[in-house]
């Protein structure tokens, strides 16, 4: 691949960003230095001098754990776990002689499951130790004495280094800008790890350190720095620098973070200021909110429900070992004589029944442990991580185009990305690519553009009519297909001005004006490629660098800019040649969210002084001169044409300015910018407000955020699941409106339920002043429209086809939000079918997420890609970030992150469906296994007259649910699926079966616990009764202890294995080598352990298989007779519900068997079939569809009856 090397024009714009880099901060804040909060010293170039400070290194550590830490810190985590705790005294307990197993046998599982976990634990550590590794031993070059700068790694930086740092590097620490290569102090900086921003900004040095801008110039530098305590506003800094003893005010301006990276700049110098913890982006690093699943949390009420259930059999145990032990010696007669009571110790002393039955109740609590399923936490863990793994590695939710794939960041919510209930969408970015396109303009009263919009084809699709390849604008027709190749953020087709043919319009002279402005009126850096000689843009927003190409696409290219000027190559369609035309830059005001307009003074060639600028319709238009509002009626037609298309505008205007004039506006400015009073910032904005007046109308801009690929049909599907999906944006209402037509939110026929306080009266009030009365009358009017929306939707028990939409906007949303309405407002929400917040803020965008997770108990998932979504994804049960174009602020707070909107059909329906199942499976079958193996254990030490005696060996016991039960469930874990993904997509309903979690209901729950106790009982009695007096041996033998305890246990690994079997609904080759495998193990095992001759390991299962039950027919027999028997009441119960009671799966897995399933008309019947009337009232194109279908029958019966 040939090597390409571009040429970066230098910008150094001190003039030009004269309004933009003002800002200092107050004199008030500067005289706060020294006092509290305030006392930070800085001795530059002295990093020597604050060892009395005991200021950090500049090392940083992530890790949850230290080498010292590690083992007390990971074992108090694991012990926090209740039933860790209770297997960690159970095993204590084991050390005493009340232990019913060896202390060895309990222990080693216990140690086994926690060390895997703490090894896993240490290795995810481990991993964010060789990050920290590889951050702190970056290199910087830092001043080391006589003007010689030496390599040194971060990790060794000190508060007072000079610090050079190159073009594409990070900053080390949080620093002051001495100085840059540029002879003014710029540089550009990227603060994307920061705040998610991918534009630059610009940065610049104090005017008295501009010189020391080579090496050799800091030999004898040394200042001193007083300024602000380690904090964590990233947008706010306050000192002052001491240097040839004058004092100098610093601002953020100075200010370089940690974590930011030089661009577009060679070199820079600064001097440490906040090194390691103490930077302003370590200050902000707090851990994100901890977040469990509703499973895992209702799972801990199983355990405790079970930690109970065994206290109350182990207490009603020792109570009748305690009677029968108090009857044992009556009179001097013996009952149980076997036991000689009249000789016995204190557990089987009759005088001492009472203690005997509390010494016997903590043997039972001991024994009856095999309740809690020990391996359950750390097999649900391994699960999680590959399922997660599975997550990553799907190709259908890989882009290709950004070459990013899905990425799930955290494991332990796999189960509820199957249990959405709501979603909570952002729009710019998130439904939209937030990559604006130049599509269309209005210049001098004309509309110019023929392309149309998503919105557009949604609204002629809303009102029946078609859009074909005959695209009709105003009287022109446009039948050419543009076979040109598509130009990144230019999207603008009209012949009229494209090719030069814009000369031949009677407009022209405005035509030119306006792309004049576009190419001149911005802040972009022009990057020129030196083998093909095109120029590339960087911006600071894709709205900027769309007017900039588009002015390119049209004969106006922006090429070049310098300190002082800016240059522009025009073609001059007559002469069919290109002009190079040079701009003096005189002045630039910048664009702020306040001002909402930014401006451009400029000397042209000919030498007369323009003032270009472009902002906002609500302020542009008040800015108009008298004779410049000649075509203002037709503009604001065609504005309000492109936002009812979902188009961003901006409005475009210039003044011709004086000499006299410019000089004086010139010399008002310049004494704003160096005043030092506290009123400093409101005489620059009163400078710049005085010239941006009498301005001449040009024109609009309009450009368009697409929608994402794929979102109308993700929506659809999403929506016919059953999902509920608001959308949380800052647009405004019309704009938002109808992109929620062109994604199929809204449709044609749904009411629309608008609560706004754009309404006269409170305009009115507003005008006023009156705060308290404006906000008591708005907050009423808010409670009204709620009110009125509630009564307009027919209750449940009255059948209605007619859904709903509820759209609000942001000054609405304050007052709905408040305590004694947000119910009211959310009673109303969830009862529509849609929900759309306008001018949200991301407070607000939080707190709905927050009212709408607490007050519904449903599982929300937020989605959004910028830094304002965070608060969001944050509050959310599940966190999605989109890593697009606004940074990867959204991704570093997301639970999983996509690249692209349409994924989350895909991650939701078939990923969420297959993970709440198998999480859900899981657990009921660990549960149900453990309780199959302690019921049995309780049944024989009941049958042993709750002697303490356990029916199988120590050992058994032990690795029970370490060897030969937990494979199989792992694998069920991670490979079980009911139906296939193709059959997830086509039946969406499926997904209903997580959001009402029916898997994991208590009913479901209890019946698996019920399972097991019918099974033990069955595999207890079947035994006993097969052996307890029958001589199965050829010398006629009878069963001991020892051979019935290998037969109830061959039983239960045969039974519980065989349930899971019966339980798994898509085998694979690991699933068979697992089930039957752990069965062979437990034979294989048997063997061995028998012929192990040591007393200490065991004294019940020596040579017990090889000897006793391998040689006899009757151990076989009943094994086999033992399992079918006992797994017949759940596979009658399995047939009779799927064949009378089928759930949707049962009907899917039905019509697949009769390869019916992909039928599209057996999948509609199967659905429409499947939904209830509440979920007849979606959104979606299936439901924009349905909608018209059915308006369309109701016109033709009214046209019949009429």
């Amino acid at each position: 691949m040939a090597r390409r090397s571009k040429r970066l024009e230098k910008l150094k714009p001190s003039a030009l960003y004269s309004f933009a880099l003002c800002h200092r901060g107050s004199s008030d804040d500067h005289s706060r230095i020294g006092t509290d909060g305030f006392s930070r010293v800085v001795y530059v170039n002295e990093p020597n001098r604050h060892e009395e400070f005991m200021y950090p290194l500049n090392g940083v550590s992530t890790t949850k754990y230290s080498l010292v830490t590690f083992v007390p810190k990971s074992l108090f985590e694991q012990f926090r776990r209740v039933a860790n705790f209770y297997f960690l005294v159970s095993g204590i307990l084991a050390l005493t002689p009340l232990a019913p197993y060896t202390a060895v046998s309990a222990l080693v599982p216990l140690c086994v499951v926690i060390a895997a976990t703490m090894a896993k634990e240490g290795v995810e550590d481990w991993r964010r130790k060789q990050q920290d590794h590889e951050l702190n031993n970056r290199i910087v070059k830092v001043h080391r004495g006589n003007g010689n700068f030496e390599e040194t790694r971060w990790k060794d930086l000190k508060v007072g280094d000079v610090v050079k740092v190159e073009k594409d590097n990070f900053f080390p620490a949080d620093m002051m800008l001495l100085s840059s290569n540029y002879p003014d102090g710029i540089c550009y900086v990227e603060t994307m790890n920061l705040d998610g921003e991918t534009n630059l900004k610009i940065k610049q040095a104090l005017e008295v350190t501009l010189d020391l801008n080579e090496d050799t110039k800091f030999r004898n530098v040394r200042q001193t720095i007083k300024c602000e305590d380690p904090n964590a506003n990233l947008y706010s800094f306050v000192g002052t620098m001491e240097w040839k003893d004058e004092q100098y005010p610093l601002s953020p301006q100075q200010l370089l973070l940690r974590d930011s990276k030089l661009r577009n700049t060679e070199f820079i110098y600064g001097a440490v200021i906040f090194t390691g913890h103490h930077t302003k982006v370590m200050q902000n690093s707090t851990d994100p909110p901890s977040k469990r699943s509703k499973i895992e949390k209702k799972m801990d009420i199983i355990i405790y429900f079970l930690m109970s259930s065994l206290l109350i059999i182990a207490l009603f145990g020792s109570v009748l070992f305690g009677i029968w032990t108090k009857e044992d010696l009556k009179n001097g007669v013996m009952k149980r004589w076997y036991l000689r009571p009249d000789a016995a110790t204190i557990y089987y002393d009759p005088k001492r029944a009472a203690l005997a039955s509390f010494f016997h109740l903590l043997t039972a609590l001991m024994l009856y442990s095999y309740f809690i399923p020990i391996s359950l936490y750390i097999s649900i863990e391994m699960v999680k991580i590959l399922q997660a793994l599975f997550i990553n590695n799907d190709i259908e939710m890989y882009d290709e185009e950004s070459d990013k794939p899905t990425h799930a960041r955290t494991s332990n919510l796999n189960e509820e990305l199957g249990m959405v209930d709501t979603i909570l969408s952002d729009k710019t970015g998130t439904l939209t690519c937030n990559m604006m396109e130049f599509i269309k303009c209005s210049i001098a009263g004309t509309a110019y553009g023929q392309g149309v919009t998503e919105v557009e084809r949604a609204m002629a699709v809303r009102k029946g009519a078609r859009i074909d390849a005959e695209i009709e604008n105003g009287d022109h027709k446009e039948k050419n297909v543009d076979e040109s190749p598509h130009v990144k953020g230019f999207n603008f087709k009209d012949p009229r001005i494209m090719d030069g043919n814009w000369i031949h319009e009677s407009n022209r002279d405005m035509i030119r004006d306006f792309f004049r402005l576009l190419a001149i009126c911005h802040t972009c850096i022009p990057e020129v490629d030196d083998e093909t000689g095109k120029v590339s843009y960087e911006a600071e927003s894709p709205d900027e660098a769309a007017f900039v190409i588009a002015a390119r696409e049209l004969g106006f290219e922006f090429y070049k800019r310098s300190q002082k000027n800016i240059t522009v190559r025009e073609r001059d369609p007559v002469r069919n040649v290109v002009e190079e035309r040079k701009y003096e830059i005189l002045n630039m005001l910048e664009f702020s969210s306040s001002r909402k307009r930014m401006s451009v003074i400029v000397k042209e060639p000919e030498g007369r002084i323009l003032l270009l600028s472009k902002g906002a319709d609500s302020v542009m238009f008040k800015r108009l001169g008298p004779s410049g509002r000649k075509f203002e009626e037709e503009t604001r037609r065609h504005i309000n044409e492109y936002s009812d298309s979902g188009l961003r505008t901006l409005i475009l205007a210039y003044r011709v300015l004086d000499e006299k004039e410019y000089k004086e506006f010139n010399k008002k400015f310049n004494a704003a910018k160096i005043s030092v009073s506290a009123d400093r910032d409101d005489k620059i904005e009163e400078a710049a407000d005085s010239i941006e007046r009498d301005l001449l109308l040009l024109g609009a801009t309009a450009v368009e955020d697409k929608l994402q690929k794929g979102v109308p049909e993700c929506i659809d599907k999403l929506a016919q699941a059953g999902i509920k999906i608001w959308v949380l944006t800052g647009d405004k209402m019309e704009t938002a409106i109808n992109i929620g037509f062109a994604c199929s939110l809204l449709r044609q026929g749904m009411t629309q339920i608008i609560i706004s306080l754009e309404q006269p009266d409170i305009i009115a009030k507003e005008k006023n002043g009156d705060k308290e009365a404006i906000a008591k009358a708005s907050k009423q009017r808010v409670m009204d429209q709620i009110e009125d929306g509630i009564k307009a939707i027919p209750p449940p028990s009255q059948f209605s086809t007619e859904s709903f939409a509820l759209i609000i906007d942001g000054k609405s949303l304050t007052y709905a939000l408040e305590d004694d309405v947000k119910f009211k407002f959310l009673d109303l929400a969830v009862k529509c079918a849609s929900v759309i917040c306008c001018r949200s803020s991301p407070k607000q965008k939080a707190l709905v997420t927050r009212l709408v997770k607490e007050a519904t108990h449903n599982v929300t998932l937020a989605i959004g890609d910028g830094a304002n979504d965070v608060g969001m994804l944050q509050e959310a049960d599940i966190g999605i970030g989109i890593s697009g174009a606004e940074g990867m602020q959204a991704v570093m707070a997301s639970d999983v992150a996509i690249a692209q909107f349409r994924f989350l059909e895909r991650l939701l329906l078939v990923h969420g469906h297959w993970c709440y199942r198998r999480i859900s499976v899981m657990i009921c079958y660990f549960f149900y296994k453990n309780v199959t193996f302690g019921v049995t254990i309780f049944l024989y030490e009941a049958f042993a007259s709750f002697s303490g005696k356990p029916a199988y060996d120590d050992w058994f016991l032990s690795l029970y649910n370490v060897f030969f039960t937990s494979l199989p469930v792992i694998a069920l874990g991670v490979f079980d699926q009911d139906v296939s993904a193709r059959l997830c997509l086509q039946y969406p309903e499926l997904y209903q079966e997580g959001v009402q979690n029916i898997l994991f209901s208590w009913r479901r729950i209890l019946g698996w616990i019920f399972n097991g106790v019918l099974n033990a009982i069955l595999i207890f009695f079947f035994c006993v009764t097969a052996f307890e007096d029958q001589a199965f041996r050829q010398n006629g033998q009878v069963a001991g202890l020892d051979a019935l305890g290998v037969v109830m246990y061959t039983c239960v690994v045969w039974v519980v294995n065989c349930q899971m079997a019966l339980s798994v609904n898509y085998f694979t080759i690991i699933q068979h080598i697992f089930i039957w495998g752990s069965i062979a193990v437990w034979y294989l095992f048997l063997l061995v352990y028998g012929t192990i001759q040591l007393p200490r390991l065991t004294n019940t299962a020596y040579m017990v298989f090889i000897e006793q039950l391998a040689p006899a027919l009757l151990f076989w027999l009943v094994t086999l007779f033992v399992v079918l028997a006992t797994l017949v009441p759940y596979f009658s119960y399995a047939a009779v519900q799927i064949r009378f009671f089928p759930m949707f799966h049962n009907k899917i897995q039905w019509k697949r068997y009769l390869r019916k399933a992909e039928d599209p008309e057996v999948a509609r019947q199967l659905s429409s079939r499947h939904r209830t009337s509440s979920q007849q009232m979606m959104v979606g194109i299936s439901a924009r569809r349905d909608g018209s279908k059915a308006m369309q029958i109701t016109r033709e019966t009214s046209l019949e009856l009429q």
